[in-house]
């Protein structure tokens, strides 16, 4: 649902300066800080399955939006998609921590792949879609798998029968309201922001450092696309293995450490494609760790619920401003290497979050 591969052509028929197409795709991203410690209240207070429809609904909403005449649509509509992804980011591992308790490893793999699968599909499909419907419809369709979504939660939501009042849980079973003073949750927030930061640099990056490194525009647009598949790589086999274990130290180190060679290895004369691979097995591992630690340092699911909100507004707050910082070390430096070193000390940093968080602890 994406609009980075339409952005010229909205460029083209809007007439909105780099600037304000920045700030367009930044939106969801902005939104994703903000509204994520709103997630875990609401499903205290009406449950997760309503506020999962809710959240739907509202990417429908944002999806039509975003697709009406007119600019000041594009940006409202962005920021409701937004929001409603960001409630149900949130949310769906509180619910693989209640439904899945003996698989969280394998369903927040799924989760993952899933999302970056729909990703993919969605990038691919832009550009054929808005050659034949027009950029607004090629962005518009995507309310329909939404909406459909949006139905089946609320048929679950109905179906569950719990009463609005009846959503919040014996005190014995709730969140700690103190969960922002709870030094492991701020670890795992921590661990999920850095490689949140990471990733977002990368994505936003690295087709301009590998240009000026002397590839071709389609060489770089190539070894872009293939760290996406090692990122879905990662996310795909490292909570299979991790989950299996009593602490995750081990994994999210390790996982940390790949993103580092790799993104050594990009300081170099010439890129190898090796480097990208490594550092998308890396980023992608580490991003599935992130949101296994959700259910992992938890004793139930609206406490998981409340540390998902949590990490997630820290480390999307953290990814909206990395490809910017990272964009401004450049300028002021004339170069890619000073940047780079930040992101190294970064990454490294990220390793010793992964260590304390993926200790064998619960909140």
């Amino acid at each position: 649902m994406g609009i980075g591969p339409l952005i010229k052509q909205i460029e083209a028929d809007t007439g909105l300066a780099p600037s304000a197409l920045g700030l367009l795709i930044t939106m969801p991203v902005i939104a994703f800080g903000a509204v994520s410690p709103l997630a875990a209240p609401l499903a205290r207070r009406f449950g997760l399955e309503r506020v999962l429809a809710f959240s739907l609904w509202l990417v429908v909403l944002g999806v039509v939006l975003r697709s009406l005449p007119g600019t000041a649509w594009l940006f409202v509509g962005a920021g409701l998609l937004g929001a409603g992804i960001a409630v149900g980011n949130v949310l769906v591992p509180a619910v693989i921590r209640r439904d899945f308790p003996g698989r969280i490893g394998t369903m927040t793999s799924l989760f993952v792949t899933t999302l970056a699968g729909v990703a993919a599909v969605g990038a691919g499909l832009a550009v054929p879609l808005a050659g034949a419907l027009g950029w607004r419809l090629a962005l518009a369709v995507w309310a329909v798998p939404a909406a459909l979504a949006g139905l089946w939660w609320l048929l679950v939501s109905r179906g569950s029968g719990v009463a609005a009042g009846a959503a919040v849980p014996p005190p014995s079973a709730r969140a700690p309201v103190s969960i922002w003073r709870s030094p492991l949750a701020w670890q795992v927030s921590l661990f999920m922001g850095l490689q949140s930061l990471a990733f977002y640099v990368l994505v936003a990056w690295l087709p301009s450092l590998l240009q000026d490194a002397g590839l071709s525009a389609a060489a770089a647009g190539t070894y872009a696309f293939f760290y996406q598949v090692a990122c879905l790589s990662g996310s795909l086999l490292a909570p299979l293995v991790a989950a299996r274990a009593s602490g995750q130290s081990r994994h999210a180190v390790a996982a940390s450490a790949l993103s580092l060679v790799g993104f050594i290895g990009l300081a170099g004369p010439a890129p190898s494609l090796i480097w990208i691979l490594l550092g998308g097995l890396g980023s992608g591992a580490s991003l599935a760790l992130s949101l296994a630690f959700f259910s992992l340092r938890t004793h139930n699911p609206l406490q998981t619920a409340s540390l998902s909100g949590m990490a997630q507004s820290v480390g999307y707050s953290l990814a909206a401003l990395g490809p910017v910082g990272f964009g401004l070390l450049h300028d002021a430096t004339g170069g890619w290497q000073v940047p780079l070193a930040a992101l190294w000390v970064l990454v490294g940093l990220q390793c010793w979050a992964g260590a304390v968080a993926g200790r064998a602890r619960r909140i």
